[in-house]
């Protein structure tokens, strides 16, 4: 399972565990977004941005194009939650029963 931390901002400095949700769920919005491979370890914070979304890939999980690891995207977690909830939707209509898939509560 891919997670989505949030990080910065009210969601603190080391990141907040947004989501929990299958790879192949998330490629298509990840393949839109601009992302940066930043290695195996969760990536340190800039003290200058108000807060930024942090992918993490399971190498369990790694599919065409993408490394497991770390990914840092441009979109902060207030841009990028409209985006998961969209996606989180329609993984639910899909499969109403999946209770593993969508928002961290």
């Amino acid at each position: 399972m891919t997670k989505i931390f949030y990080c910065g901002g009210s969601s603190g400095r080391l990141g907040t565990l947004r989501a929990v949700i299958p790879l192949s769920d998330l490629c298509g919005v990840l393949c839109r977004e601009i992302s940066t491979y930043v290695g195996q370890s969760f990536p340190e914070p800039k003290q200058s941005t108000s807060g930024c979304t942090v992918i993490e890939i399971a190498p369990d999980e790694v599919e065409a194009n993408w490394r497991p690891g770390f990914y840092l995207l441009e979109k902060s977690p207030i841009q990028f939650e409209p985006i998961l909830r969209t996606v989180c939707d329609r993984v639910e209509r899909r499969d109403p029963d999946l209770e593993s898939v969508g928002p961290a509560k």
